[in-house]
């Protein structure tokens, strides 16, 4: 991988090569062109333009191949850049439908959590992983247990971590038998007395922490916790997939 600097005349271009990506998304440009909007191991988020990716022949028609690690070379001294050249590294299989919504979800997660240029390289390794994870035809335990991870490290990586092993309170240790309410602020409060607010089983929160996802009671409270934070923490950056399997 280079990352350069080209003087001339008055324009400064920078220049990426060969650095490992993933598509996020793709819009049509023009007649034969799209705006890939790519997430890249070492500079995050980078919007580029492939000019002419549309044409059957075209060296880069692979941004177009789903579920692909590339290897892009790019540059341009703008937001927008222009590729050059694509190949494919990996390419996944992503055969049902959960595992296809999964990573549509995921993408655009990143899309909205995430700012453009910023780099997040432990998450680029988490997204890597979850997309051999979904690939496998994991079962829905294993599935889960992978999304739940990446939504954690995403949210580390934004600042927001969540302790899933202490009381915010009062820094006790989160208690099987116990009830605790979740602050997307603070975090698990325990809560002895009936209330309106939902809560969580002590031992879906341990069992949520150690990864072990096999009860679906402890799949449900995670994948409720995870929405209140990252609802919370995303604030108007709404997701606009969970409008589409709403309806489905």
């Amino acid at each position: 991988m280079n990352h350069f600097f080209h003087q001339w005349g008055t324009i400064l271009i920078n220049k990426i090569s060969l650095e490992p990506a993933f598509v996020l998304h793709t819009r049509a440009f023009q007649e034969t062109s799209i705006i890939v909007d790519f997430f890249t191991q070492s500079y995050g988020r980078l919007n580029a333009i492939a000019k002419g990716a549309k044409r059957p022949k075209s060296p880069l028609r692979s941004v177009l191949t789903p579920a692909s690690k590339l290897s892009i070379t790019l540059s341009g001294k703008n937001d927008l850049k222009t590729l050059s050249s694509v190949e494919i590294i990996d390419q996944y299989q992503l055969n049902s439908g959960t595992s296809l919504n999964s990573i549509i979800y995921v993408n655009e997660l990143i899309t909205k959590a995430t700012e453009k240029e910023d780099p997040h390289v432990e998450i680029f390794k988490y997204y890597e992983k979850l997309i051999i994870n979904l690939s496998d035809n994991s079962s829905t335990g294993d599935l889960e247990k992978v999304l739940r991870k990446f939504e954690l490290n995403l949210l580390q990586e934004m600042g927001y971590g969540i302790d899933l092993t202490r009381d915010a309170e009062t820094n006790q240790k989160i208690e099987r038998d116990n009830n605790y309410k979740f602050d997307p602020e603070r975090g698990f409060v325990l809560e002895d007395k009936i209330t309106s607010v939902k809560l969580f089983s002590g031992k879906d929160i341990i069992n949520f922490s150690k990864g072990d996802f096999e009860k679906k009671e402890t799949r449900d409270s995670a994948k409720f916790i995870m929405r209140q934070a990252l609802d919370f923490h995303l604030g108007n950056k709404s997701l606009n997939i969970r409008k589409y399997l709403t309806k489905n």
